[in-house]
Order: C-alpha cells, then structure tokens, then sequence
C-alpha cells in the first residue's frame, strides 16, 4: 500500500531544509523544538519517501533534500507559498484529496474516499478546508485551482513515486505503462502474481482459453482489488499501449457467452475505455467493416479465432 501522506513533523521538516538548503541534524531539531530520536524519525521516513538524502561527517550528519523530481518539486512549492501553513494544509489526508481529484474527475466526497484510502469524514474536513483557501475549485467536478499549479504537479510526482518504489519492491525491473492515482499496471519478466500485483490483461487471457506467449507479463495493482475477472483483464488490455488489438478481439469472442456487458462497461466508464469497447462491439457486429487501425482484417481475425476453436 502505497499511502502519500505527510505528517506535521515530517512538513515541518521539509520546509525548513527547502528554505536553508543543507542543514545539521541537531540544527534542524532545535529549529523544530523537537527530539534528536523523534527527528531521526522523520528524517528516516522522508528519506524513504524520496525527499531527503542524508551525508556522516564525524558524529553529525547533514540532511538535503534529495534530486528526485518531486523533491525538486516541493522546493519550489515550499519557497513559493512559504507563507502559508504548509506543514497545516498539507497534512491529514490532504494529500490524499489532492492526488485523487488531480487524477480524474470526481465529483463528491464519496467518489473521493472510493478512489483514495481515506474515509468520506476525512474527505468533507480536507475539502472545505482547502475550498477556502481557494487551493481548489468545484466546476462540476473538483480541481486544483491553476493559481496552485505547482501544488498539483508535486503532487502527482509524489504519487509516481511512491507508485514506482511499491513495484520495484515486486520486481526490479518493472515498468508502470499505465497509472491513475493508487492503481497502475506495471510490465516485468516476472510470471507469478503475488502480494496484491494480479496478472492482467494479455498476460491473464491464458485463463480464458487464450494463450499467447510473450516476453514480459503484465500485472495490475490496486489497494481496492483482490481478484480480476475476465472483464478487468479486457479493459486492461485497453489501457495498456500496444501495437495489436488481436488478443483482446480473441478473448472476448472466445468468452463471448460468459461476459457481463453491464459489468464490462461499468469499468470501461470508470477507467475510460468506453470508446474502445465499442469499437470492439462494431466491429464483431459489422463483421469487420468497421474497423479500426489496430484491428485485424476479418478474415485475418476469423483464421487466428480458429486456431483457438472460436467458431
């Protein structure tokens, strides 16, 4: 689980090191009028979030902020809107808010703690909270006011980041080719799904009567899902950028009699991929004459389906 959210300390922290540059740990506890332990700390989870990097010299040790993007990031935040309470505004669940609405288009308190790990109480406090500030702004569906750029950019790298640290701590080499928020699929030469990756899209097919041999699988993550039906595994196909639609075209005609089309397209809305799920629908409907780019010629397509035994 791949939470972003910063503590007061650890706010406190970070804009003290943005607005000083390298500083002594003992120069950052008195500042902070906190402990060498509780700062040790804080300074041990930043460093493990990506924003800080530490350096011995005899018994003391300097801290700097890191050169990781969103590091880079909250620097320029932090130096921008110093006169704000940061280490306030940015904690409890704040982050969490603003990761969510920044991603996609949500509406209410409800569609935020659904698509983030906090709960609808949290969410109302944080977003009135930011509301009058007027570091966000409600046009139908909430977003970060322009004015606050920067904020939604740090963001959104944070995000990348923590999202990035969780599946390399899967597979060392991973490659997240498709994100929203706390969802991702992530592509490596591993093949056994465990700790919550589940093998999706082409890579998950062979379940459903359709093996197809590749290099590198596919596995998709998600702190709301446990199990993926044949469903999930077609819309991830669709997220997933690739040169040939045929294996999705397969899978679906192979299962054609088993899949939920309300189901399907409930996620084909909330993952928008509504637009190529009916293209898949037209092009089975109009025998291939509607056709796409990346789809197979029909008769291309009829000769592989019945390699598989689609008739």
């Amino acid at each position: 689980m791949q939470r972003i959210g910063l503590g007061r300390d650890e706010l406190r922290c970070l804009c003290f090191i943005a607005g000083h540059g390298t500083a002594r740990a003992s120069e950052i506890a008195s500042a902070l009028g906190t402990s060498k332990v509780q700062l040790s700390r804080v300074i041990s989870e930043l460093v493990d979030k990506g924003f800080l990097s530490t350096e011995r010299l005899g018994l003391s040790k300097n801290i700097s902020l890191s050169e990781t993007k969103h590091a880079a990031l909250w620097r320029k935040l932090a130096l921008e809107f110093g006169h704000m309470p940061l280490h306030e505004l940015l904690s409890g669940g704040s982050l969490e808010v603003l990761s969510a609405i920044g991603s996609q288009q949500l509406a209410n308190r409800r569609q935020i703690a659904e698509n983030s790990l906090i709960s609808e109480a949290t969410a109302a406090r944080v977003l009135e909270s930011l509301r009058q500030l007027g570091i966000i702004q409600k046009e139908g569906a909430y977003r970060i006011s322009p004015r606050f750029q920067i904020l939604a950019e740090f963001t959104a790298e944070f995000r990348r980041y923590m999202n990035q640290k969780l599946a390399l701590e899967f597979a060392p080499d991973a490659v997240i080719v498709w994100e929203r928020n706390e969802e991702f699929i992530m592509e490596s030469s591993k093949s056994e799904q465990k700790d919550g990756f589940l093998l999706t899209g082409v890579s998950a097919f062979a379940r459903f009567g359709v093996l197809l041999l590749a290099p590198k699988s596919h596995f998709f993550y998600s702190p709301f899902t446990r199990k993926l039906r044949l469903e999930d595994a077609i819309i991830h196909s669709l997220l997933v950028p690739s040169g040939s639609a045929l294996p999705t075209l397969l899978a679906w005609k192979k299962n054609e009699g088993r899949l939920n089309m309300q189901y399907l397209t409930h996620k084909a809305e909330r993952y928008d991929a509504a637009a190529s799920v009916a293209e898949i629908v037209s092009y089975f409907e109009s025998q291939g004459s509607q056709r796409p780019e990346r789809f197979s010629p029909w008769n291309e397509f009829l000769a592989r389906a019945r390699e598989y035994g689609i008739q």
